[in-house]
């Protein structure tokens, strides 16, 4: 069966009441707290579906921090469309299972009913994973029928910045492991870190909202401070991105450019000019070209080519369109070009995509 695909606007997470999915409260059905039933309901004109029920968890802090959960139900197999920001994404799964995306990657955690110390090694599921992301991204939701236990904590990189960071080597051993956008590491947390996720999921009856956020606020400092111990240990596994791809980079050179690249990943679908992603830059048309070729290796419209055409590959490996509407969709007027472009940038035609 076909899975529907709903289009929300610019939200970390599809628990997130920004959603166009509606984030709704049912007071005549609620657990066994407290705590009223939250649904998310599509806000599509012609039909109205609730996706998603249960108890969830959105918290903010001071320090920028934020963290989003809950305990749900998830009551269509469909899939939701968002974006996400520039930060180290921690997504641990408690119970369930749990489908997701960041632009061309997907992710898929299982939960364990067992305790941690039981679990085998050679579990091919993680538990948890920790994706650095450096640039504004498509997020998918994979819903599919069933529970889901969960936590994500999402933390601005600014977070990590502290004095003094010249004299850490273990601050240059964690980042080392996330030195390209969406850089991953699969991670089991501890039996103290699972427990921790079940203490902030319990916080959600509080009713006292400053003793709530100050509660979670504590235990999620834990969970990063046991990440980051535990990453600083694995060994830094190779990369194996394309040289050539544009859009890996080190943070350090990529700050430099940030404004630009998120101002063209909102606009992939418009006649974007130089004129206008140098001016959302605050810089000159000649600074900017020069800082994308020096950072990137390629000039803009490079950059704006080779994200279009992963954007079509993208749709092309999850929807059926044709390679008309693909050429479309990146650009091309003509789908002799597209095809031709296509096969340099990936070393196959469209159709052999299709077919394989």
């Amino acid at each position: 069966m076909g899975r529907r695909v709903v289009m929300t606007s610019k939200v970390e997470e599809v628990e997130s009441k920004n959603n166009r999915a509606e984030c709704t409260e049912s007071e005549s059905t609620r657990a066994s707290t407290n705590t009223p039933i939250q649904k998310i309901i599509t806000s599509q004109k012609t039909e109205r579906k609730v996706l998603v029920e249960g108890q969830f968890l959105a918290e903010r802090f001071p320090s920028g921090i934020s963290v989003m959960g809950g305990d749900i139900h998830e009551l269509a197999n469909t899939t939701v469309l968002a974006t996400a920001g520039r930060a180290l994404h921690m997504v641990i799964v408690l119970d369930g299972q749990l489908g997701f995306g960041y632009d061309e990657q997907d992710f898929h955690l299982r939960g364990q009913v067992r305790c941690a110390s039981s679990i085998s090694s050679t579990d091919p599921v993680p538990t948890a994973v920790i994706v650095d992301i450096k640039r504004r991204c498509s997020f998918r939701r994979y819903l599919t029928k069933g529970r889901v236990r969960k936590i994500n904590i999402i933390v601005p990189h600014a977070w990590f910045e502290r004095t003094p960071a010249d004299e850490s080597g273990s601050r240059d051993a964690f980042w080392q492991h996330f030195s390209q956008h969406l850089s991953t590491v699969e991670w089991q947390p501890s039996q103290n870190v699972l427990s921790y996720c079940n203490e902030m999921l319990t916080a959600i009856d509080f009713d006292d909202k400053w003793q709530r956020n100050i509660y979670i606020e504590t235990r999620v400092t834990a969970i990063i401070g046991e990440m980051v111990n535990d990453v600083i240990q694995m060994p830094i596994k190779p990369s194996y991105q394309q040289i050539t791809d544009p859009i890996h980079t080190s943070s350090e050179h990529y700050d430099v450019l940030c404004a630009a690249i998120e101002y063209i990943e909102s606009y992939l679908h418009t006649d974007l000019t130089l004129e206008e992603v140098a001016k959302q830059s605050a810089m000159s048309v000649s600074a900017l070209q020069r800082k994308f070729k020096d950072t990137f290796s390629c000039t803009v419209f490079d950059y704006i080519r080779q994200r279009r055409l992963a954007k079509v590959k993208e749709a092309m490996d999850k929807e059926k369109i044709t390679i008309g509407e693909a050429a479309y969709m990146a650009g091309y007027n003509h789908p002799s070009n597209f095809i031709t472009a296509f096969k340099r940038q990936y070393g196959v035609t469209p159709g052999e995509l299709t077919n394989s």
